[in-house]
């Protein structure tokens, strides 16, 4: 299957490391998103950090309120 994102800018990177950073399964970033009201499954969570999936303006929108963080540090190699 082919990436949608080449791996040198891949922005699901920093969001597993973000969920990490705080300890959440991807089953609780999914959860933390549909609180913001973003509905992103599990499975569409594993398929953003591994490259296979394409992350919408909104949901870069929703990843950053959900972290906490900027978009500069979304966005930062």
């Amino acid at each position: 299957m082919k990436r949608s994102t080449p791996q040198d800018r891949n922005i699901g990177v920093k969001i597993r490391e973000y969920r990490r950073a705080r300890g959440w399964t991807q089953t609780d970033l999914a959860a933390q998103m549909q609180l913001h009201n973003c509905d992103l499954s599990r499975e569409m969570i594993a398929r953003i950090e591994s490259g296979y999936r394409a992350v919408s303006v909104y949901e870069i929108d929703k990843f950053v309120e959900v972290f906490g963080v900027t978009y500069d540090a979304l966005f930062a190699k």
